[in-house]
């Protein structure tokens, strides 16, 4: 089964994208900050500029600042470790950082180690996103099984999108034996396919940097759909926080088609101390100043209360954006099951993690053992399926949109992912 997932206009918020490029400092005239729930300044750490993640980020700041006062500070980086450590060290308050968010939470991986082990993180915020393979028109590669012998992104110390990259390899019926992979970091892909020194690449569907490229050379994006569900085999292994989605107005498309990718939130994420009062004002911000920035990037949309992802979780939420949940009657009893379980899982894996570490500090498969672990001593997490689409609310949004832009939609078409 997949899910529609359609998106406004890059065009239509374009224009709002230099207001939202300077966060370092509080705009000129801005009010002053009285809520004492919140810091003097905010630092968030996030993807590179010109990401589809970094613009919504800086359109949500930059509206902090100039309507409440609060300067924030976004620090950026191209790998998963360098978006989260700043969070975990302290340096950043909160981090809009993928899915290493989930590993470090799990202590997976390059967590799993004597620097890192199991982190205590908390989801506060979860727009979704749509985020798949790009090639281009005049590659020959039409789809997933055509990238066999192709040069293939493998993204330096980026686990979460290697092991979306594999599983979508797997959809193809190929691995990553199957394809030449090419090392290299997330922000210089584009360029990379510009220049022939990869086949394909994975992105966000829209994205300033990418809609610059969809301008110079046509491009397709490899449909993920089909009832054939082996297909989607290895994707709850390899990605848990992944579901098929389709998209229409992805770079490069054309007005009506449309393609199944993957979707999933980059969700704002903080540390399970941070104080709940704080997080709370946040949140209300964010929800109270929607109509101030949800134009100025085609994803910003995406922050509306309605819209945000909470399932699939695979990370806890944090307290003060379950009690928002609850107020605005979106929680539901699937969801705190699930909460309570992950909750449990936290406890029983900082339980654990230390005399673990303790008896296979030497093993070279360390990160393989503490999945296996956990696999034979952690009581497997419980379903979610009482929450409605979020994206059905999304879709009814749009239909309005269109409605009232009328034929203003015709001209619009998506970037800055």
């Amino acid at each position: 089964m997949t899910i529609h997932f359609s998106r406004r206009s890059f065009l239509a918020g374009a224009a709002g994208l230099a207001a939202a490029a300077s966060l370092s400092s509080c705009a000129a005239g801005a009010p002053a900050a009285t809520n004492s729930a919140l810091p003097r300044q905010f630092v968030w750490s996030t993807y590179g500029i010109g990401t589809g993640t970094y613009n919504d980020l800086a359109a949500v700041a930059n509206t902090l600042t100039s309507e409440v006062g609060i300067p924030v500070r976004l620090m950026t980086s191209d790998t998963g470790i360098g978006r989260l450590a700043p969070l975990i060290n302290g340096t950043a308050d909160y981090a809009r950082a993928g899915d290493e968010y989930y590993y470090a939470f799990e202590g997976n991986d390059e967590f799993a180690s004597e620097t890192w082990g199991p982190q205590r993180l908390r989801q506060v915020w979860t727009p979704p996103g749509n985020y798949g393979v790009l090639v281009r028109e005049d590659s020959g590669i039409e789809t997933v099984s055509d990238l066999e012998g192709r040069r293939y992104p493998r993204l330096t110390a980026s686990t979460s999108m290697n092991r979306k990259l594999e599983a979508i390899l797997n959809y193809g019926g190929l691995t990553g034996e199957d394809v030449v992979q090419v090392d290299i970091s997330y922000s210089e892909q584009v360029e990379a396919l510009r220049t022939g020194q990869l086949d394909a690449l994975y992105h966000n569907t829209v994205g300033s940097n990418i809609e610059e490229l969809a301008s110079q050379y046509p491009v397709r994006w490899l449909d993920l759909g089909g009832d054939d569900e082996s297909r989607y085999s290895t994707w709850e292994e390899l990605a848990p926080m992944v579901r098929p989605g389709e998209f229409t107005d992805g770079a490069g498309m054309e007005p009506g088609e449309s393609a199944v990718n993957m979707q999933y939130t980059i969700p704002l994420t903080t540390l399970a101390d941070r104080p709940a009062d704080e997080v709370a004002q946040l949140i209300d911000y964010i929800d109270e100043l929607f109509d101030h920035f949800k134009d100025v990037t085609p994803d910003a949309q995406n922050f509306h209360r309605d819209v945000v992802l909470l399932d699939p979780m695979v990370v806890p939420f944090h307290e003060s954006s379950v009690a928002f949940f609850e107020r605005i009657g979106r929680w539901t009893p699937d969801l705190q099951a699930r909460q309570d379980a992950l909750l449990e899982r936290e406890e029983l894996m900082a339980d654990a993690w230390p005399s673990f570490l303790e008896n296979n500090s030497d093993a070279e498969d360390l990160a393989q053992r503490w999945v296996d672990w956990k696999y034979e001593n952690l009581p497997s997490l419980p379903s979610v399926d009482d929450v409605p689409d979020p994206m059905d609310e999304q879709n009814r949004r749009d239909s309005d949109d269109g409605q009232t832009d009328g034929d203003d939609d015709d001209a619009e078409q998506n970037g800055a992912g």
